[in-house]
C-alpha cells in the first residue's frame, strides 16, 4: 500500500457558503461516516513510553540502524527498561511487541 498523508476514506465536505443568520450552517452527524481508527492503541503513551521515544530519537539521530547498536545507544543513555534493567536485544524486541 503506498504511503498516504491523508485518510482517503474521509467523507467529503460540501463547500459552505457562510451564511449570515445563526443555525444555518451544515454540521455532520456524529455517526453518520466512516472513520476508521488509524492507531491500535487503547490509551496515550504513559511517562515510559514518552520516555522511550524521546531515547529512540536520540539513538537514531545518532545514525543507528542496527538492533545490537540500538540496545547499546539506549543503555550508553541510561535508559533502562520498565524493571529498571539494561536492555538486551530480546527485552527491546518483546517491549516492541508489547508497544505494537
Amino acid at each position: 500500500m503506498a504511503h498516504q498523508d491523508y485518510n482517503p476514506q474521509l467523507k467529503d465536505w460540501q463547500r459552505i457558503i457562510p451564511s449570515s443568520e445563526p443555525g444555518q450552517g451544515y454540521i455532520e452527524a456524529p455517526g453518520g461516516f466512516a472513520n476508521p481508527v488509524w492507531q491500535t492503541r487503547s490509551s496515550v503513551p504513559g511517562a515510559f513510553e514518552m520516555s522511550l521515544i524521546d531515547a529512540l530519537q536520540e539513538v537514531f539521530s545518532d545514525g543507528v540502524t542496527e538492533l545490537d547498536s540500538l540496545v547499546e545507544g539506549l543503555n550508553a543513555r541510561e535508559h533502562h527498561d520498565r524493571h529498571g534493567q539494561v536492555w538486551t536485544q530480546e527485552s527491546f524486541l518483546q517491549e516492541m511487541a508489547v508497544l505494537g
